[in-house]
């Protein structure tokens, strides 16, 4: 299975990024000297034993927190000297994010949750400094995001009515339901079983290739890297090795 990735500028790219925590008279270094290069439209696969810093890593990425030290490029912009505003607004213009717990909101259907999530992000969207680059970025409507993940048929279903796959389906159709840019995934398979898991995967690898997402998951699944066009593990806070693949397998290969 060909990547269809074109490697030009880098879509993000990390600058001798760190994140530390003071304890006391310690510092802890939860990543440090990061320089890494994310590209549009590829999948990219997170590895990293607990504590490795995966999750640390994926928040940077998200705007969900800031580094110590070091510059995250995006779009030409710094989003580490970013504000809390301007970090909401990073966040509601590029970013989608699907956790290993679905949170949705219980006493909504599949399809209210989504439609929360583009009402959400419709507010934060005016006034915003990503106004220029991402007017192109419509919300999608919920019953679109919802066919693409193939709900259509249990978007008026609450998720005490949905199985764990089908609610997995209705986070990621949260996530994609404002056209994000880059979709980060944190252990997506962690709840399911190994066949529905392998749909999610499924699903995942096909946002990057035919929606061309950019598509960063987080697992401590060695598998799972087969499926990626570049796998960068992570150990004791710092980049161990980045591995590019010209040919990874498609999910429905992958077996775990």
């Amino acid at each position: 299975m060909q990547n269809n990735i074109e490697k030009k500028a880098p879509f993000i790219e990390f600058k001798n990024v760190e994140r530390s925590y003071q304890m006391g008279d310690r510092t802890f270094y939860a990543l440090r000297d990061v320089n890494l290069e994310l590209y549009e439209g590829e999948m990219v696969v997170i590895l990293g034993p607990s504590g490795a810093g995966k999750s640390t890593l994926l928040n940077l990425l998200g705007g969900m927190d800031t580094p110590s030290a070091g510059e995250i490029i995006f779009d030409n912009k710094n989003i580490a000297d970013f504000s809390d505003r301007e970090l909401t607004e990073y966040r509601a213009w590029n970013v989608g994010v699907v956790f290993q717990f679905y949170n949705l909101v219980p006493t909504l259907t599949a399809y209210e949750n989504v439609a929360l999530m583009g009402d959400l992000c419709k507010s934060l969207r005016k006034k915003s400094v990503w106004n220029e680059k991402g007017e192109k970025f419509t919300v999608r409507a919920p019953e679109d995001a919802l066919k693409s993940v193939g709900l259509e048929e249990h978007m008026h279903q609450f998720p005490s009515q949905m199985s764990g796959g089908e609610q997995q389906r209705t986070s990621i159709a949260r996530a994609i339901a404002k056209n994000p840019r880059l979709l980060l995934c944190d252990e997506p398979t962690g709840a399911l079983d190994t066949g529905t898991g392998q749909e999610i995967l499924k699903l995942l690898q096909d946002m990057s290739r035919t929606e061309h997402r950019t598509v960063v998951m987080v697992t401590h699944n060695s598998v799972f890297a087969e499926i990626a066009d570049r796998v960068i593990r992570v150990k004791n806070g710092r980049i161990q090795d980045v591995q590019t693949c010209d040919d990874p397998k498609s999910a429905e290969e992958v077996k775990w």
